[in-house]
């Protein structure tokens, strides 16, 4: 069972590296190619929507959810971009139950604001006090059925505008591990150095680290101590290249 492996896998020491994946064909390619897990981030949700992740709803990422694992017969592992949780505890707790439903393996809630501010594009996080953030961990961790349904406390605290800093990361961090997430994942990591500080501060759980915009491939992950490695934007800004460029040569020649 696609839920339960992943939890295994983790407690063995394994690498879960999970491509980007955004409707069920893309999932079966992946699939086919022989990955052993899928990610379904918000921005590229919003982008085949025709909108942005601030304005996707919980129920349209959850039908994105249930195509992809229904793609892949609920074979491989699925992790989803849940962002804020979509409002307060009450709603959190909704969140877990729909995505849950929907056949996701695991869920990433994090520390920004609800409503999404759109300037989190631009580098400029704003998220809520520790205490809030770490409440939503809470209510996700009791709200969901299985214990092999991940919650990953994601957290925005190293470059938050307002005391963003590695030692502020570090106690978030801390703060979801208190409240039962089951791995961590760091927002703002670009250099080495940060990647390697944040895996020797925060002991004895899963660390997440995101792929695909940097130098850093699998084995460095794997090497720092990364166990989940996924990666957001690659796959549609590979497709979306692709179909540019194979277009643009017919536009302009003729042929195919």
């Amino acid at each position: 069972m696609a839920v339960a492996a992943m939890r295994e896998t983790l407690q063995k020491g394994g690498t879960i590296v999970a491509p980007g994946a955004y409707d069920a064909i893309t999932a079966r390619l992946i699939r086919y190619l022989g990955f052993k897990a899928l990610y379904i981030p918000g921005s590229q949700t919003g982008m085949v929507l025709g909108t942005t992740e601030p304005l996707t709803s919980l129920t349209e990422m959850a039908m994105v959810g249930e195509r992809v694992s229904e793609g892949v017969n609920d074979e491989l592992p699925v992790i989803l971009d849940a962002g804020a949780g979509f409002g307060d505890p009450v709603h959190v707790v909704h969140t877990v139950e729909v995505l849950e439903d929907a056949g996701l393996t695991a869920i990433h809630i994090e520390d920004q604001f609800f409503p999404k501010r759109v300037s989190y594009h631009r580098g400029l996080e704003h998220v809520v006090p520790v205490d809030v953030y770490q409440q939503r961990i809470e209510y996700a961790v009791k709200a969901r059925r299985s214990k092999d349904f991940l919650i990953i406390g994601r957290n925005d605290g190293y470059r938050a505008v307002e005391g963003g800093t590695r030692d502020h990361a570090v106690k978030r961090a801390y703060a979801a591990q208190e409240a039962g997430a089951d791995i961590i994942m760091i927002m703002g990591m670009r250099e080495k150095e940060d990647f390697e500080y944040f895996r020797k501060e925060i002991k004895d759980i899963p660390m997440l680290a995101m792929a695909g915009n940097g130098p850093f491939g699998v084995n460095e992950f794997r090497d720092m101590g990364y166990q989940v490695i996924i990666y957001p934007q690659t796959t549609i800004q590979t497709s979306l290249r692709s179909v540019h460029d194979l277009w643009k040569n017919i536009k302009d020649t003729g042929d195919v």
